[in-house]
């Protein structure tokens, strides 16, 4: 793809409707192009200012995601099965398609929300009422359902949890953590997981910051730093991997 195409097809990635074979090749294209990224990044934020400014009540996106699920697998078998086949065809090819694991395309939003938190906050140091006693952190967590191992368990890349507070990336409530060694600060947006189907693994770049998003057993991970180049692949595998 070229920044043409993506240009063409980015209001496909931002509403998740690019095929798998489409979404691969927009990811890899967005990963070398920075231009890109950043249009990506502001086109996001500025949908999400939009959709805080209309939304009067938050929406049920899990019971959305079903609906139209359920009338994709209806038009599917309506437009693509031939006369006589089986009724139980039908049935199977409804639950596969209802029920098959299907990692979402992270929303840019998160990443471009995230990317100004990190600027404003750590980079900029921006006031903010940070808790550093591990007591008060470990509230945090049990109020947004954040195991506290799972905090813990980072400790594993080799950096140590200096501070966090709760924030918000695209509306949805995250508990901001910072973790830091030999000067070098990550940010580390966790996020319960719940009931809802995993993000892809995906990775961006902003000016001279690196992002990365995975889903962990019980959390949703998105982090952020402006280490030297390499760090954020390193981290984000340890983290990964502890989780």
């Amino acid at each position: 793809m070229n920044c043409g195409d993506i240009n063409e097809l980015s209001p496909l990635w931002h509403s998740g409707e690019l095929d798998a074979e489409s979404r691969k090749s927009f990811s890899a294209h967005i990963a070398a192009c920075s231009d890109c990224a950043s249009d990506l990044l502001i086109q996001a934020s500025c949908d999400a200012r939009l959709r805080e400014a209309i939304a009067a009540e938050p929406a049920d996106t899990q019971a959305i995601e079903a609906g139209v699920m359920r009338r994709i697998a209806r038009e599917r078998i309506r437009r693509w099965l031939w006369p006589g086949v089986a009724a139980a065809a039908a049935i199977l090819a409804t639950v596969l398609v209802l029920n098959r694991p299907r990692p979402l395309p992270v929303n840019p939003a998160i990443f471009a929300d995230a990317a100004r938190d990190h600027t404003a906050e750590v980079i900029k140091q921006t006031p903010r009422r940070w808790r550093t006693d591990p007591v008060e952190i470990a509230s945090l967590e049990t109020a947004q359902g954040i195991p506290d191992s799972d905090v813990k368990a980072l400790l594993a890349t080799g950096y140590l949890l200096e501070r966090a507070k709760p924030c918000r990336l695209a509306g949805t409530p995250y508990l901001h953590l910072v973790y830091v060694k030999d000067g070098r600060e990550f940010s580390v947006f966790l996020k319960a997981r719940g009931n809802q189907a995993a993000f892809d693994d995906a990775s961006s770049t902003t000016g001279n910051l690196q992002l990365a998003s995975f889903t962990g057993a019980n959390v949703q991970a998105v982090i952020v730093t402006d280490a030297p180049r390499g760090e954020c692949a390193k981290f984000t595998h340890d983290a990964k991997a502890a989780l």
